[in-house]
Order: C-alpha cells, then structure tokens, then sequence
C-alpha cells in the first residue's frame, strides 16, 4: 500500500496532471489471471451482464462477480467447426475472439480470429450459428457496430469497412438456409444479406463508429487517417476534417450540440465543432522520458461533459470537456505499469471497468463519489422473456421463431386452459444463481418462485383458466440482488364455449332484434296496406257522394227550365219557347258532357251559367236583367272548378230575389289575383230576410238546394284536392237599415295557393 501512494506521488510530480489515490480501495480485481487468462477486452450488454474478451475466449461477469463456477464460451476452428458447444479447456488460445458488438433486438455477432461471423439468438446460452452473410475472409475485422436503423458494420485493420443492411435484426435470420463448401466452411444458399464493400482510401483501417446525434442518415468514422463522415443515403465516406489526417481516431462520441469528441493515439483527445469546421486537440501533460503521443484506447461516457478515458501510458482519466483538464485516478490494487490500459467501460449498474496489464478490474461506485456517473443506459431487455407456449400434447402455440407475437399477446380455446410456458434470460449465468417468480393476475394474483434449473429450458405449467383475460408475468434476480424491476408479460385470453361467448349472444341479440324489425316491418306495411286501401274506399265514397250531388243538383236545374218552358207555351209565346228551346239544348248538351267530370274549368262553368241566365231571361222578359263582367287578365282555362259550382247562387238570386221583386238584376263579376280567383254574383231583391218571410212555412229554410249542395262539394273538393274555396254570402242594405233591404251579395273565392 505504501508502494503505491510513492509511485501515485511519483507519477504526479513528473507528468504535472492532477492523480487522485483513493484512501480505501473501491476496485476489485476479478481473479482470471489464476486461470491463467488475460483480458482484452470488456463489452457490458444491455442485458446488464457483461461479456469479458480474453486469451481463454468469452467470459461473463454479472456486476462485480464472476458466474461460479466460471463459464466460458470458447471458439476453435478446428475441433468445434459448428460452434455449437460450451464446454472448459486449457486456456491456450491467444485470440479466438476478436471482437463483438450487440444490438438493440438482444442479437449478438462476434468475428473469431479467422474472421469468421458468427451470432447468438436473443441471448440464450446456447444456440450459437452462423451469420446470414457471407463475409470474405481475407478482411481483418478490428470492429463491429451497429447503428440505429440495425445495420451491421465491420470496420477492418487495412480495407476500410463492411456494411449489411438490417442483419442486427432477428427476423434477418429466417428463411436462412446453409451448407459447406470443400474446406468445410459453413456457407450461405439461401437468402444470404449482401455485404457491401465501403471503398474511400486504400491501406486505411476503421477502428470506430458513431452515430450523429442530429443526422441519423450521418455517420462518424474512426481511422487510422483521421476522422470521416459517412452519408448511408449514397455511401460516400469523406474526411470531416481537411489537411487532418495524422492520427488513429479509436472511438468517437456525438452531442447535439454539433461537437464531435474523439480519442486518438496520438494527440490525446479531440473536439470537432461541425458549425465552424475547427478542430481542437487536448494532449495531457507527460514526462520526457515516456513514449512519444499521448495514446488514448478508448472512453466510455460519465456525465454530459466529462468521460472516463483508458490512457495507455499512465493511469486511467476523467477528462472534463468543459476545461479540457485531465484527472488521472488510481487505486492500491491497481498498479501502476507503463503502456498498461487497454480498455475502460461502465456497465448497466454504473460500475467502471478497467483493463490494466490484461486483468480486469471493476469499482463501487457506492463508494466513490469521483467514480460516480450521471449515465442512464437502456436496460430495457433484463427483463426475463419467453420462448415458446405450447400445450401438455407438445403441441406449440407460439415460439421465438414460430408465431413469436403470440409471446405477448395469445388467445386459447375453452379447452386450451392448460399450458406450458418456455421461458429464460439474457445472461450467462449459472442456472443455480438464477431465481424466478411468476404470478397470473386474474387467477391466484400472487407471485410464486421458481428456481432455475437450466438457463434455455425452464418451464412454467399453467392449469385449468377459466374463460377470461389474464396477465402471466414473469420477473427474475441473479444471486443475492434485488427483483429486476424489469418483467415479461403475457396477456392471456382464454375463450368460452360458443354458447358463453359474447359475440353468440351479441350475434343471438342480433338475430332476435333482426326477426323483431322484419315482423314491425310487416305488421306497419300490413297497416300502411290497410289504411292506403281504407283511404282509397273513403275518396272512392266520397266521389261517388259528389256523383250523387250533381246527379241530385242536374234533375233540380232541368226541372226548373221546364217550369219556365212550360210558362212561355202556357202565355202561346211561340217564338221564345223556341229560342228558349234552342238555348236549352245547348245547356243540356253541356251538361251531359261534364256529367261524369269531378271538375271543370272556370271558363266552361261561366259559359254554362251564362246560358242559364239567358234562358231564365228569356222566360222572365223585362223583369229580367243581367250582366257577366270577366277580368281579361284571368285565366279562367287554368282553374279547375266542380261543375255547377255557380250555378246555384245565380238561380237563388232570381228565383228568391228577383222574382218576388217583380224585377230586378243579376250581376256576375270575375276578378282575380297571383293568390285567389273571386267571383260575385249580385242581385238587387228583396233579400234574405224578406224571402224568408214570404215562404209558406218560416220555420223552413228558403236558401236554394243548389246552394247547399255547392258549399257541400267544395267542402269534399278540398279533401280530394286540397284546393280551397269559400262561400261567403251578405245582404245590402241601404243606409236607413235593415228595413230597405237592397239585395243579396255572393262571393265564391278560390285559393289558388
């Protein structure tokens, strides 16, 4: 301890930058060096585990501790071609992995020292295959990367980089089909994906990639010629920076804020501002005799504006982007040995991992303010997950690869309630330090834990839902930590029988309300029927009841000019008998040709009462006078009027006002407007009032039958028609009173509207 609090004092008198010692050690060494095996490199998984490079393969660390026993995922190209198997060995290989890199749907790609491609499927433990690509051997693949849209990239140690398109993506690995070639190398047939072949600046090699924080079409490519951008849209790769092209970019971080920060070999760190074009470099203070560049590995993010660095040369940094200073850190169990840091990253629970002199160590954040970040990684995918769903008859429901959205969200028949359900998780771990709990919410609403018996094949039984909906949700913990807050879920729907369900009875409902509308619809056309034939009987009546009014009202009038007839023969007044004959004739024509007519026009009703009043003056003489005055402007051909609707009123002004006057006048005027037709018949008798005193019996009402019969047919005319008309009769009086009565006024006034 007290050794290396000299060499940390050492360090910081001679390289002039600030060393922090920690008082109590917060890292820890994780032992593979017992083992034998050295460590190059560390990837921490969105799972939360975290994948170690080393000379003995692939090993996995969950936090601070090593899987125990210790698991190991070993490559050899000539006694596992298929790598198929996990198995221990003697650690003697010196890189049988080379790189690896992890993508947002759990798929894992690594590339072995031969530059073979090769993938893990959601993370399981075993499971291992070939890339669905063929990818040409005789490229020396230093990094992998995936971006945003699932690309996979391949950047090479002297021949620029690879792209294919959408292979990070699960689905990317169906419908693969292979076969090996005369070497016994694993071959795509079958829908292999295409490589393409990025080509910008022959001997260059590609040793990092970033994604633009603004841009997702705008890629940062590290070089050993300086720092690119690449545009995805045409693929073309230019220099960001002109006239920079001295230094080995090793990794790369993007703000939104236009800076493009990035660690080089050779002059420390770097700042691009894409708004100006102008490029900054931070070199760190170091002593003479140390070599020359100032080499940084790689940086891995702290805060928004500091990241942890892995120098080479000295001791791990804290590098601050707002000063630009440097804070080198160390610790009393690690130390210090020139050109030693290989490699820094911070897991999913905020622990620091350096790689120093091949070993491994990790820190407690818990304990080390300094060591502290602000970072928040995506841990979405700790959750535990399901693999398949099948029934107690093997029969499967829904799998990873077959029906996989059934994994979220399935529905089962009545008499699939009972299940199996498949399930695992993303970390190499030992099944025995694996701990599940699962609950059915709807059913028992209670967690029960399960415990691990093998990390791929870990089943839960599912007995007798009853028809409804419930939630299975599954959450795990590693060792002695807490629950995951991260869970899998399954919404479960199980079906009932079809006479429980709901769409029977909404489709019996249906049915019912269906029968219910037809039977109203026949019964309200039966009734539509009915009344339609009820009313067609009550207009057929009342047709014939006018039939029977004018059939009454003709033998009335007939009767009337044969009583006046009969008077001119009576007097021997020959030739007006004849006259009147003549005249009659053409009246009766008349009236046997509108007979069977329910109206007639206004026009030929005027005609046929102008030869009725010609008729009576003939028989009366001089103590007959009359007149017809018709408005021009009226169209009396248009109105259609009952026949002998006027007839009437001109017969009860001579025969009840003139007559007993012993002489007198009858006046018919017609005048009419765009709304109404009025016609006035006028007389100057001795009245309404007079007439009625002179009937034989007073009690009797001496108005005209043909009269009453007219007001009557008007009234039915306008149910048939609906055109109305009104009767409206006064009597004249001079202007001593009533007792001088002037005669009688009638006036007949049809609504055209």
């Amino acid at each position: 301890m007290l050794f290396c609090r000299y060499i940390i004092v050492w360090v910081s008198l001679f390289t002039g930058s600030t060393v922090c010692a920690q008082n109590a050690s917060v890292f820890k060494k994780i032992p593979l060096d017992s083992f034998g095996v050295k460590v190059y490199q560390v990837y921490p998984t969105i799972e939360g585990s975290t994948i170690m490079i080393t000379s003995g393969g692939l090993w996995i660390l969950k936090g601070r501790e090593l899987t125990s026993p210790p698991t190991m995922i070993w490559y050899d190209t000539i006694n596992n071609p298929t790598f198929s198997k996990i198995r221990r060995r003697s650690f003697d290989s010196e890189d049988s992995i080379r790189c690896l890199v992890q993508g947002k749907d759990s798929l894992l790609y690594y590339v072995s020292y031969d530059n073979r491609f090769l993938f893990r499927i959601n993370g399981l433990a075993t499971g291992f295959g070939w890339a669905p690509f063929n990818f040409p051997k005789t490229s020396n693949v230093c990094r992998l990367w995936i971006d945003n849209d699932n690309n996979l990239y391949a950047g090479t140690i002297s021949d620029n980089f690879f792209v294919i398109n959408g292979a990070a993506q699960k689905k990317s690995l169906w419908g693969i089909q292979y076969s090996g070639d005369k070497d016994s190398n694993c071959v795509v047939v079958k829908g292999a994906l295409p490589v393409k072949h990025i080509r910008f600046l022959p001997g260059t090699g590609v040793f990092s990639f970033a994604q633009d924080a603004r841009d997702n079409n705008m890629l940062w490519i590290g070089t050993s010629k300086g720092l690119y951008h690449y545009n995805k849209t045409n693929s073309v790769c230019i220099p960001a920076i002109k006239n920079e092209n001295s230094y080995t970019v090793t990794e790369i971080n993007t703000l939104e804020d236009g800076k493009v920060w990035f660690s080089t070999l050779e002059k420390g760190m770097g700042a691009f501002d894409i708004i100006s074009g102008r490029v900054h470099f931070f070199p760190y203070p170091k002593t003479k005799s140390t070599n020359a560049g100032f080499p940084i590995k790689t940086f891995a993010p702290k805060s928004a504006d500091q990241f942890f660095l892995a120098v080479m040369d000295s001791f791990p940094a804290i590098f601050n982007t707002q000063s630009g200073k440097y804070i080198f850190f160390s610790d009393s169990i690690m130390p210090f040995h020139p050109n030693t840091t290989e490699d820094i990253s911070v897991d999913h629970l905020g622990n620091l991992q350096v790689v120093r002199n091949k070993i491994l160590y990790v820190s407690d954040v818990s304990n080390s303010d300094l060591l502290k970040t602000s970072v928040i990684k995506d841990s979405s995918l700790m959750a535990p997950f399901f693999t398949s769903i099948s029934l107690f008859s093997g029969e499967q429901l829904a799998g990873i690869h077959n029906n996989p959205e059934s994994l979220r969200e399935i529905e089962l028949k009545h008499n699939q309630n009972t299940i199996l359900v498949q399930f695992g998780i993303n970390d190499f771990v030992e099944p025995k330090n694996v701990t599940y709990a699962y609950m059915v919410q709807g059913n028992n609403n209670e967690w029960a834990e399960v415990r691990s018996f093998n990390s791929d094949m870990n089943v839960l039984s599912i007995k007798d839902l009853r028809p409804g909906k419930y939630t299975l949700l599954l959450k795990v913990r590693i060792n002695n930590e807490p629950w995951r807050k991260q869970m899998a879920k399954i919404d479960i729907t199980v079906l009932p029988v079809f006479w429980q369900s709901w769409w029977f009875w909404t489709m019996l409902v249906a049915i019912s309300a269906i029968l219910i509308y037809f039977f109203l619809q026949w019964r309200i056309n039966s009734v539509r029927k009915s009344e339609r034939k009820k009313i067609q009987h009550e207009k057929d009546l009342l047709e014939l009841e006018a039939k029977a009014l004018r059939a009454q009202m003709n033998p009335h009038f007939i009767y009337n000019c044969l009583n006046s007839m009969k008077a001119l023969i009576q007097t021997d007044d020959k030739v007006k008998a004849i006259n009147y004959l003549t005249t009659f004739s053409k009246l009766i024509r008349s009236l046997f040709q509108n007979s069977d007519k329910r109206q007639i026009s206004l026009y030929d009703e005027l005609e046929t009462c102008q030869m009725y009043t010609k008729l009576e003056a003939m028989r009366l003489g001089e103590k007959l006078k009359y007149s017809f005055r018709i408005d021009p402007n009226v169209d009396l051909k248009s109105l259609m009027v009952p026949a002998l609707i006027i007839q009437p009123f001109i017969e009860n002004a001579i025969w009840h006002g003139i007559v007993p006057k012993n002489g007198g006048e009858v006046k018919v005027r017609v005048s009419g407007t765009d709304e109404t037709i009025v016609c006035i018949v006028e007389d100057d008798g001795i009245g309404r009032k007079q007439s009625k005193l002179n009937a034989p019996d007073p009690s009797l009402n001496h108005e005209s039958r043909g009269v009453y019969l007219s007001q009557k047919r008007l009234d039915i005319q306008k149910i048939l028609t609906e055109i109305s008309a009104t009767i409206d009769t006064v009597d004249k009086y001079d202007e001593h009173g009533e007792n001088n009565s002037l005669g009688t006024k009638v006036t007949i006034t049809f609504n055209l509207q």
